[in-house]
């Protein structure tokens, strides 16, 4: 066989050749599987970081008005999403960057990494720069907020390393920045806050809205008897603006749903409207908790020996024992005469007093209640008419049993001042803050600071007066008038109530609150169940709730503390999902957070 020959047969032989080429063959393919799944990691790296991006934007945006903060809210957000390491990409930090265009609060997020290639590095490529951002901004729009606050002397309770009232003004700046998103002053945010205890002050704003206040005489006209200003603090027997609760039905049913006709204390007709009578001013009158009977008058003594007038000069209920402050202003008796007789006192002094008429020495020297005619003894339930005769009030000229009106009325204020002792305002807290729209930020950072505390001494909480004002300040927007700049806009409303406890009042004679004293049995048919008037107290909450979410309210209740199992199922049952239990100062802040981001309206807009 020659040299050509075998060539050719060389040539045309495939035996054992089959696994070389099939090699040959493979490269190629293995080249472009590998580079598939190198691109499919950087496919998911990329769509990963950009969640991460996306998520860490929004964080940022919704909290950008707390600047200690922010940063590490879009970091959390960002690895919350996008783990370090994840499918092998290098650690990765976000880049955020705050900024106001035209006056909209923007929050741009960019993230880097590189990610080690597998595959492609047979090829030379080393790794692959993945970049991703994402632009998250406020969507401007019309949001009403009213808060109301307990400010009952149990916020003075110790909670962590501060007490509850701290804990509190921590959590609501928090609440004020994000909803301020950083400004100084927003537009289009009309907030207001109402502070309650068995009481709300509301007076002001009622009559800056000519809502027909009811009149008092020797209350709300008191310097028509005493001179000087008709109003407090300036005259400590002035009307401060708290109110009483409406006129109403007694003895409510518990459903929510169900909406008694008579019932005039849980809707958003407002006193004055549709036959009713105007707002009741609230008047704590002079009372002790024993009334002075002929069974405990002794001959030889001038006044009962259980007669409860001990009035030391503390800030606690317990020590108190009444609610003794004299009507003379610079110790004129006749100016004190003059008011015992008016609308304001006359029959509480009657009820307490008329037992010195008639008993074992019938003396008519010690009768505190006279004919008005000739100053004779007076017969009680006969036709004559009668007036009290205030000097002889037992211990009257005791300085530790009967006190000044507290011109300083407070605990603490601005000016720093400290009530131990009670005026006809006892318990009532600081003037409301109406809704305006575009108040300066400073403006609620400084009620916060200066006008919401704990009022002391305290003896009671009635959530339904606070939740009930709050409500309809907030939906009757056609009396109490806010000018939304974005008329085109519906605006959002939301009504956050917040409490350390349930709802609470005493049988004693001396306690009064919204609802009078237990024994005028406004809103219970039993003058001596607390459990049974404070049911109806709740029954009222409820019912006020139901009528917020009906007027398209959204209701947000926060409970710092314990609540009794009763109050925690009406609170739940109001809010659902937007009612937040707090035991700590952390809680109560992240609560306070999360309901502000939830009023916050953000959209990604890259």
């Amino acid at each position: 066989m020659n040299t050509r020959d075998f060539v050719r047969r060389l040539i045309r032989d495939r035996r054992g050749a089959a696994l070389p080429i099939m090699a040959a063959g493979l490269l190629p393919v293995l080249a472009g599987v590998g580079a598939a799944i190198d691109i499919g990691r950087i496919v998911i790296v990329r769509s990963q970081m950009q969640a991460g991006v996306d998520a860490g934007a929004l964080a940022g945006a919704r909290v950008f008005g707390l600047k200690d903060d922010r940063a590490e809210q879009v970091t959390a957000y960002f690895h919350a999403n996008m783990p370090d390491g994840y499918v092998g990409a290098d650690p990765i930090e976000p880049v955020p960057d705050f900024q106001e265009v035209r006056g909209v609060n923007r929050v741009k997020v960019a993230a880097t990494t590189e990610l080690p290639m597998v595959f492609m590095r047979l090829f030379g490529i080393e790794t692959s720069t993945i970049t991703v951002d994402a632009v998250a901004e406020m969507q401007p729009k019309p949001l009403e907020v009213m808060v109301v606050l307990d400010d009952t002397g149990s916020m003075g309770g110790g909670l962590d390393k501060g007490t509850r009232m701290t804990a509190l003004q921590t959590a609501m700046y928090d609440f004020i920045n994000i909803l301020h998103q950083g400004k100084t002053r927003r537009e289009d945010l009309a907030m207001g806050i109402v502070t309650y205890t068995v009481t709300t002050n509301v007076g002001q704003i009622l009559k800056d809205a000519n809502v027909p206040i009811m009149a008092r005489d020797g209350f709300t006209n008191v310097s028509k008897y005493t001179g000087g200003s008709n109003e407090a603090p300036s005259n400590p027997l002035a009307w401060r603006g708290c109110v009483e609760n409406d006129p109403t039905q007694r003895d409510l049913s518990e459903f929510a749903t169900v909406m008694e006709e008579k019932a005039w204390d849980i809707d958003s007709i407002l006193p004055g409207e549709k036959g009713r009578p105007g707002v009741r001013p609230y008047h704590v009158p002079p009372v002790t908790t024993t009334k002075v009977s002929d069974a405990a008058f002794s001959a030889s003594a001038r006044v009962p020996a259980n007669y409860e007038a001990a009035h030391p000069n503390t800030a606690t209920w317990t020590d108190r024992k009444n609610n003794l402050y004299r009507l003379s202003a610079d110790g004129r008796l006749d100016i004190a005469q003059t008011l015992a007789n008016t609308d304001a006192y006359r029959q509480y002094f009657y009820d307490f007093y008329i037992g010195l008429n008639h008993g074992k020495n019938n003396s008519p020297d010690d009768d505190v209640i006279v004919r008005a005619s000739d100053n004779g003894p007076y017969t009680p339930g006969s036709t004559d008419e009668w007036k009290v005769v205030y000097s002889r009030i037992p211990y009257i000229g005791a300085t530790t049993d009967w006190s000044e009106p507290n011109k300083a009325y407070g605990y603490p204020t601005r000016s720093g001042r400290n009530l131990k002792m009670p005026t006809p305002n006892w318990q009532c807290p600081e003037p409301a803050l109406k809704l305006a729209y575009g108040q300066a930020k400073s403006v609620y950072d400084n009620y916060i600071k200066y006008d919401n505390y704990p009022v002391m001494p305290a003896d009671g909480t009635l959530h339904h007066i606070g939740m009930l004002w709050g409500y309809r300040l907030l939906t009757r927007s056609d009396v109490f008038i806010r000018h939304n700049p974005v008329p085109a806009e519906t605006p959002l409303r939301a009504l956050v109530f917040m409490t350390d406890g349930e709802s609470n009042a005493n049988r004693h004679a001396a306690w009064y609150g919204a609802y009078g004293n237990m024994r005028e049995r406004r809103i219970s048919s039993s003058d001596s169940d607390i459990g049974k008037f404070k049911k109806q107290v709740m029954y009222r909450f409820a019912k006020v709730c139901e009528n917020a979410k009906r007027d398209g309210i959204a209701v947000y209740i926060v409970s710092l503390g314990t609540t009794s199992d009763d109050a925690e199922n009406v609170f739940s049952a109001c809010a659902g999902t937007n009612f937040l239990e707090t035991t700590t100062q952390s809680q109560i802040q992240n609560a306070f957070r999360q309901i502000a981001v939830d009023l916050v309206d953000l959209h990604l807009t890259q």
